[in-house]
């Protein structure tokens, strides 16, 4: 008696692309196009912002010190 092949059906290649299923295809076009949004994302939020204030906005001296809390939970 011989030895039982580890693969008893008959295996016949295929090249890569053949096995793929579209959805492959469809995931790489997605992120491919996240990338570009974050790139493009990335190129208009290194835009400098300047901001105007008028005086109607303003309460108090503008040389008024300022205190910032930051309230955190560490759970």
């Amino acid at each position: 008696m011989g030895v039982k092949p580890a693969y008893p059906r008959r295996v016949t290649r295929v090249t890569r692309r053949a096995r793929r299923s579209p959805r492959v295809y469809y995931t790489l076009a997605r992120v491919l196009s996240g990338l570009v949004l974050v790139a493009v994302w990335a190129v208009g939020a290194a835009a400098q912002v300047t901001l105007t204030v008028t005086p109607a906005m303003v309460k108090g001296p503008p040389d008024a010190p300022v205190t910032i809390v930051e309230f955190s939970d560490y759970q």
